[in-house]
């Protein structure tokens, strides 16, 4: 395993992390094992793990992470702020819940998912699939200042959603706020807002791959591609065969063998 820093924080991570998404909520199938998922990623060197209150129900995104991890030191655990966890997703399956960014529910969130942790911080807070307003209101990123002043959260990031876009969003967030991390999808099917953020320069610099946590998704690709996947499953968003052949710049000239060679070597120009 290898490691690195977020950005400019302080905050030491593997380049791999570990997302409770996948076991927390059954948007994927069920798992058996939770734990022993965990246990072998800790195995195998993973020290971030990620998760949010809206995983599941409930918050029990944190707390399944605070009963398998405990209060072990060695590890970055990073959850998510915006979501109202009491009120009822929009649609049924996986859809969203409503957000609340006032600062007052902001705080209130965050005190939350220390309890639901464990913890008496959080290593990196993120603004759970934030749009342009929170981005740009200053009073919730007082509040925010106000959270890590207070001990209660040492960094901060944004998420972004897939299949939105959001570049905006990203880029807005990277020029005037003082975040250590963006994360978004990017992967062989959902290359955007991921590989339009990388070519843009923020704030006098080129944002270059490595200075986005990608969030990997445990599809397979095969079933991803022949649109095997029902209807509410996430991963339905890309199960289109035109769809994948495209974003992966299948053509009738460039087959499946030399699409994949080319991603594989270069993916930002596949």
């Amino acid at each position: 395993m290898r490691y690195r820093k977020f950005g400019q924080s302080e905050l030491v991570v593997s380049e791999v992390g570990f997302g409770a998404w996948t076991i927390a909520t059954d948007w994927w199938g069920k798992v058996g094992d939770k734990a022993g998922l965990v246990h072998a990623a800790l195995d195998a060197g993973v020290t971030f793990f990620d998760t949010a209150p809206v995983y599941g129900d409930d918050g029990f995104g944190e707390t399944i992470l605070a009963e398998i991890l405990g209060r072990r030191d060695d590890v970055i655990v990073t959850t998510k702020v915006g979501y109202d966890i009491d009120a009822p997703r929009i649609a049924p399956g996986h859809s969203e819940r409503p957000q609340d960014w006032r600062p007052e529910s902001v705080r209130s969130q965050v005190e939350a998912s220390l309890r639901r942790l464990g913890r008496d911080h959080i290593d990196l807070l993120q603004l759970h699939n934030v749009r342009i307003e929170p981005v740009q209101d200053d009073a919730l990123w007082d509040e925010l200042a106000r959270l890590q002043a207070e001990g209660k959260v040492r960094e901060l990031g944004i998420a972004l959603g897939p299949a939105i876009g959001w570049v905006d969003e990203g880029l807005d967030a990277l020029r005037n706020r003082p975040i250590a991390t963006l994360q978004t999808v990017f992967n062989l099917l959902e290359q955007e807002p991921g590989r339009a953020t990388a070519y843009n320069v923020c704030s006098g610099r080129p944002i270059s791959i490595r200075d986005v946590a990608a969030a990997v998704a445990p599809a397979g690709l095969e079933p991803t591609v022949t649109g095997e996947y029902r209807l509410g499953d996430v991963r339905h968003i890309v199960a289109s065969p035109e769809r994948a052949r495209a974003q992966l710049g299948f053509t009738a000239e460039v087959g499946p063998d030399e699409g994949l060679a080319r991603f594989a070597t270069d993916p930002l120009r596949a």
